[in-house]
This record gives structure tokens, C-alpha cells and sequence, in this order.
């Protein structure tokens, strides 16, 4: 389950504008399972709920109510896709390529290479990941009436909860670079920073 927040008509951002521009997102919510009384107890995953703060900052003046909203929405279910299959959902667990699912053939080549960078891979036996911070500040790129390409400036923070030990908070800042073909929505670069503590603080054994 996700949701987003939007912020129209906002400051104007000073953030970086690519020759394509964007929308990032997210959120999530984990649900906590419960039984019935006769029944008996059953795991259930972390619990937590974080709306994703969007708001376009540049590039949609030219557009319509409308067409900016579908814009934010179709890039934000991409984006979302994202931060859920590469941050979230439930631990430990050792799958998070899916996370590259909308990156162009060319980008995603690369970002297998970089998952470490791009996921929550380095944490991938902490018991864990909670949200705390998902911003994502857009901007678009408009060739007449039409939405071409956008631009995420993406704020997240995370925090790792190891099955013993301090938890662990690292936060993934900087650009996702979308492309819109043949009415699709397509990661096609990135531009990413890390901070986070030495990960083997929250690995523990299989």
C-alpha cells in the first residue's frame, strides 16, 4: 500500500535540471497481520506507514491541472516501485534487483552493478528497514503540450533495526533521471549519494 502527498505551486526549486527532469516518490505501509484467538500466532512484518512528499518545483507552467497531476501520478508509481522493492518490505531477504524493474535496459545494467549504492542490499540481514524521510522534488520537461522526460531530486532516510545491536540510519539523496516513451515511464540515469554506517554493524548471520 502507497501513498503520496502533493505540494502544488510551491517555491520554485534551485535543485539540478537535466536535459530530462522527474518525480520521485514514495512511501509504504506494512501491515501488521493479526489472528483470531483460536488461531495460532502468526509472524507478522514491521509495521510502519510513510506518505511520500512530492512536490513539482519546475517545468509544468505550460501544463494543464490535469495533465500535471497524471504526470506526477504515472512517474510516481514508478518511482514508488522503486524505494518499495529496494528499501522495503520485509526482512531479512536477499532479492532486490526487482528495484531496477523500470530502468531502462542500459541503466539497469549499471545499477546491478551499484545496488549497494541504489538498495537497502548492505542491510539485507538486519531484521528491518523503516522509513523516516521520502521527499521527492520534481521537475519536467515539456515539449509543447506533451511531458517528455523529468528529474527527482529524492531526500530518503532509513533505518536499519538489526536482530541485536543500535539501529543503524542511512539516508540516499540526489537525482533519478526519467524518460517518457510511447507512454511509458522509464528510469534512464541517476545520480546518487550515500551516507550510512558501516553496514556489517547490522548484518547478522543467516
Amino acid at each position: 500500500m502507497a501513498c503520496m502527498t502533493r505540494e502544488r505551486g510551491g517555491r520554485r526549486g534551485t535543485g539540478v535540471w537535466g536535459p530530462l527532469a522527474v518525480v520521485l516518490l514514495s512511501l509504504v505501509a506494512f501491515l501488521t497481520a493479526c489472528s483470531g484467538d483460536e488461531e495460532p500466532p502468526q509472524p507478522s512484518p514491521p509495521s510502519a506507514q510513510m506518505a511520500l512528499s512530492l512536490e513539482t518545483v519546475r517545468g509544468a507552467g505550460t501544463l494543464s491541472e490535469k495533465a500535471q497531476a497524471d504526470a506526477e501520478t504515472e512517474v510516481g508509481d514508478v518511482l514508488s516501485h522503486y524505494v518499495v522493492e529496494g528499501f522495503l518490505g520485509n526482512y531479512p531477504r536477499d532479492d532486490f534487483v526487482g528495484a531496477f524493474d523500470a530502468f531502462t535496459g542500459g541503466a539497469a545494467r549499471t545499477a546491478v552493478r551499484d545496488i549497494d549504492l541504489l538498495t537497502a542490499n548492505p542491510y539485507r540481514n538486519a531484521s528491518s528497514v523503516q522509513p523516516t524521510k521520502l521527499d521527492a522534488r520534481l521537475s519536467f520537461l515539456v515539449d509543447g503540450s506533451d511531458v517528455v522526460g523529468a528529474s527527482a531530486a529524492v531526500d530518503l532516510a532509513f533505518e536499519a533495526e538489526p536482530a541485536d545491536g543500535e539501529t543503524a540510519p542511512f539516508t540516499v539523496t540526489g537525482r533519478l533521471l526519467l524518460e517518457r516513451t510511447q507512454g511509458s515511464w522509464s528510469i534512464f540515469g541517476y545520480d546518487i549519494t550515500r551516507d550510512d554506517p558501516d553496514p556489517t554493524d547490522v548484518e547478522t548471520s543467516p
